[in-house]
């Protein structure tokens, strides 16, 4: 196992995440992340899943505390498609 506390994260190659999917068996959590076109996909057990949860809940709580809640509200991204454009 990997010691976080020897972790350099400004030396490891990175993936911008924009997105997340995932499901679940009775044995098996699936999750996929996606960035861009590509998705990095990972199957795990409901007690490793559980503790990836409780880790993130714990930094996004840590994160809010110093920096503000996230806005979670829908993008204000125009459509490149109008409506006007449909009547021509």
């Amino acid at each position: 196992m990997i010691d976080p506390q020897k972790i350099d994260f400004n030396q490891l190659p990175k993936k911008f995440g924009d997105g997340a999917i995932g499901a679940f068996n009775k044995d098996v959590f699936y999750f996929g992340i996606t960035s861009g076109n590509n998705l990095d996909v990972y199957a795990t057990t409901p007690r490793v899943m559980k503790d990836i949860a409780i880790f993130f809940n714990k930094h996004i709580e840590n994160y809010e505390k110093q920096f503000g809640v996230i806005d979670m509200s829908a993008p204000l991204i125009p459509s490149p498609l109008h409506s006007s454009d449909l009547k021509k």
